[in-house]
Order: C-alpha cells, then structure tokens, then sequence
C-alpha cells in the first residue's frame, strides 16, 4: 500500500471531513473527494433501488387485494337463480328486463311452470358414492343433462350476447340450442364455440317463402347435429291484453329499428316477420322437413299426448315438452305437470326433454326422475349473461351442476341413467306410498 493509500485509509477511518485536508497532498485530497463522491452516488443508488422495490411491493400489495375484493363481489350472494334475476332487474332498463322476464296476461303460466317443480319431493338414500353427471343426448356426449334454450336478444343484455352464451356452452361441454331470430348468424355462433365436441342444434320458425329450408341447409353446412322446430309462429299479442309484456313487444320490436338479426341479413324482427311470413308449424311442414334433411329433428312445445302420439307417427327423434316460457298463452298446465303422460305416451321410443320452470339442479334432478332425458335453461340463463357476460352464464351452469351432484348424491344415483321415479315423489302422496 503506498504512502497517499496508507493516508486516504486513515482519514476514512477517522472521519475527517474536506476542510481538514489542509496540509496533505493533492493528490490525496484529490482521492478524499472523488471517494466522497462515488460514496455518495452508490448511497443514492441504493436508495433509489430500496425505493423502487418498496413501491413495487406496495403496487403489487395493493393490485392483489383490489383483485380479491373484485371476485370477492363479484361472486358475493350469487347463491340461486334468484339472485341472479335480482342483478338483472336492478341493471336493466324497465323495458328490457319485461321482455326477458315477464309473460302474458297475468304471468300465471311462469309462475305456474315453476310452482310445479315445487308440488315434487325427493327421496333421501345414504351412503352413496359421487356421481358422474355426463350423459348422452341424441348419442352424443355431453358434461351434463342441463342444456341452454333459444332465448332471443341476449346482445342487449351483454356485448356480444349470443358468442358468449355459445362460448359458455362449449367450455361446460353441454348442449344449446341457437334460435334462429339470433342476434348473430348460425356459423357465427358456432364457429366461437371454440370446442369442435360440443352439442349445437338449431331452432327454426317454419316461412312461408321457405326461407326456413335454407337456413336448415345452412345449419347442415355449419355442422350443426339437430334441427328443433318451433311449434308456434312468434307473433305479438292482442293490445288489449295489457301488460309489460305487451308494452315491451310493441314498443321495442315494431319500433327500435336498431334491432338486428344475423340470419336474416340483418334487418329487424319486424321486417323479419313480414318479408318471410313466419307462421305456426304443421304436420305438413314437419313431413317436409324429414324429406330434405337427415339431421335429427326435435319438435318443441309439445304439451299434450295427442301431439307426441301425432310426432312419433312422424318419425321425430326428439320432444321438447314447453308452452314458450308463458309468453303466449296464459293459465297453461305446468311443464313438469305435463312432461309424465308425454313420457308415458312415447314408451321410450324417443328423448323427451323439458324447457321451462327449471331454476335449481333439484328441479333437473325431478325432471329427469319423472322420464326427461335433459333440461333446458332459457331465463336464469339470460341472467347470468345479464350479470356477467359467458362467466356470468357459466356460474349460472356451474350452480345447477353442483346442486345437482348433491342431489344425486343423497339420492344414490351414481350416474345420470340410474335417477328414476323412485326418487321422486309429489308431496301430497308421500304419505300415502309409506
């Protein structure tokens, strides 16, 4: 260590301070104070990066809790469909929520297809494995026997509605059916399914130009596995009935020309209706149908024997037992009334399924216990969209599908084939058959 070195050491230590330099060479004091230097940039350099570290921490800290207490809400009270509707009513304008919600008349055929449900019971059974809830609709796969109707105007309950909803169905693997006065085009909705196994089939209304053949061709094209005929010409009601329902009709579709519809060049429903002559579905119509497609057909709002004698004479593959969710008829039988004579009238020689008045998986699991193959969601599904987008609707699926598990659970059902009759029973005869 040279002399200059030897010094420069000793002042560090002692700690001396510039205007004690006096006397000593230049060039040590020179070393002195480039080291005070580099000492002092090397302090502000750590300090600096403690800084830094410390806000990234903080920023981290705070983007964390933010995020939780995000879900945390998010999924806060989400406990039933009816929480759901609740988020719905609250968010939407009058108007829009009547036209999703409400029915006709007196909304006695909603109230009464879900007080159905609730004339039921199920049996208890202990001791029981976790079942498998996947079954087969048509032959073909699906995670769950619950499935997504053809509700309409899903884009004005979230951006994008119907992707969402095809979205959603694709990620559960669970079939949907995508109606044809959608809001985006048939190969639109399937082609964002993003889940080439998924189960799609495709809703018409019979025209009277025919324009209904050309979308079941096009439906054929875009890989679609069914075709579900829709039983009544969707028409509007009687003024002089009253109601929100009404208000809604024909405030939003005769007039809100920002309405669109994908499958029909984008025009309104209005135009829709009058350029194509959409009308109710006969027998003739449906024979029609079996001669040009090979795709199975499901008949939809079958509510009577006659009718499912009259579509097993025609060959049909597939019985949707509904009355079109209250919005055209009021005072109608329940669904889950009705779906036991449609079951025993077809004797198994074809799947029946039920659309309307399902709001829980016990509800599915005493549909299925009374002969339904499936269940199909039109408005808890629309809620779930109105709440949170495909998330929204996945919760609303998930919900059901774990109600459901439970259900079979405590019902010693380990698969979806072995729910019987056995585990369903109407209240006022639980006493009679013990």
């Amino acid at each position: 260590m040279t002399k200059e070195e030897q010094v420069y050491v000793f002042l560090q230590r002692e700690k001396l301070t510039p205007d004690k330099h006096d006397g000593l060479p230049d060039s040590v004091t020179s070393t002195i104070m480039e080291s005070r230097v580099w000492s002092a940039a090397w302090s502000a350099v750590k300090f600096v990066a403690c800084v830094s570290v410390g806000i990234g921490f903080a920023l981290t800290a705070i983007y964390v809790y933010k995020r939780r207490r995000k879900l945390f809400q998010k999924y806060k009270g989400m406990s039933d469909i009816e929480d759901f509707e609740r988020e719905a009513r609250r968010k939407l304008p009058r108007f829009t929520y009547a036209l999703i919600a409400h029915g006709t008349g007196d909304k006695a055929t909603v109230e009464e297809n879900i007080a159905a449900f609730q004339r039921y019971n199920i049996r208890k059974r202990i001791m029981n494995d976790f079942p498998d809830l996947s079954t087969t609709i048509q032959d073909h796969y699906v995670e769950l026997p619950v499935g997504i109707g053809p509700s309409m105007y899903r884009s004005w309950l979230w951006d994008e509605g119907d992707l969402c909803v095809s979205k959603a169905a694709g990620f559960l693997n669970i079939c949907e059916i995508v109606p044809m006065l959608s809001d985006y085009s048939l190969e639109e909705i399937i082609e964002s399914t993003q889940n080439s196994d998924a189960m799609k089939w495709f809703q018409i209304y019979i025209c009277d130009d025919g324009f209904h053949e050309t979308l079941v061709r096009r439906a054929e094209k875009a890989g679609y596995q069914g075709i579900v005929v829709a039983s009544g010409g969707y028409g509007y009601e009687d003024e002089s009935e009253g109601g929100e329902w009404t208000l809604a009709i024909n405030n939003i579709l005769d007039k809100l020309t920002a309405v669109r519809l994908g499958n029909f060049d984008d025009i309104s429903p209005a135009k829709a209706f009058q350029k194509h002559g959409i009308r109710p579905t006969t027998w003739k119509d449906v024979k029609r149908l079996k001669s040009f497609t090979n795709l199975p057909m499901i008949l939809m709002d079958i509510v009577t024997p006659k009718e499912a004698k009259m579509a097993m004479d025609h060959d049909v593959q597939g019985l949707i037992v509904s009355n079109e969710g209250g919005k055209t008829v009021d005072s109608l039988h329940g669904t889950l009334d009705i779906l036991p004579e449609i079951v025993s009238t077809v004797e198994n020689n074809t799947e029946v399924y039920v659309y309307g008045g399902v709001r829980s998986g016990s509800d599915v699991m005493k549909a299925l216990g009374l002969g339904a193959r499936a269940c199909f969601l039109g408005r808890p599904v629309l809620y779930g969209l109105c709440y949170q987008g495909e998330e929204g609707v996945i919760q609303v699926l998930s919900l059901l599908k774990n109600e459901l598990a439970k259900c079979m659970s405590n019902t010693g059902c380990t698969s979806v084939d072995e729910i019987g009759s056995f585990c369903v029973v109407r209240s006022s005869s639980f006493h009679e058959d013990n």
